[in-house]
């Protein structure tokens, strides 16, 4: 199935949360990259190969295409790309 959109339009429940933008590096290079990437266009291109009504919830397309990055960028396996999203969601992605 196709991902859902992000929850994060409505932001009237972040009163007291500290935005990602005040706490990561902008001038990390992933932050740059995120940047420059057409997301919706990646929406598109990706969403075509989603079946609507058939299996789980879809992963949304900029974390699959993050753990690729990161898994391609530092010759990751799938299992430590995980683990170290787990380990710390911000950092990684």
């Amino acid at each position: 199935m196709k991902p859902q959109k992000s929850p994060y339009q409505n932001r009237q429940g972040d009163l007291f949360r500290p935005e990602l933008s005040k706490i990561v590096d902008s001038e990390h290079a992933l932050v740059k990259l995120a940047h420059a990437v057409e997301w919706n266009r990646m929406d598109e291109l990706f969403g075509a190969t989603y079946c609507p009504d058939n299996g789980r919830l879809g992963v949304s397309t900029r974390m699959m295409v993050a753990f690729h990055y990161l898994k391609y960028t530092h010759n990751l396996s799938d299992e430590d790309v995980v683990a170290g999203w787990v380990e710390n969601p911000i950092g990684s992605i």
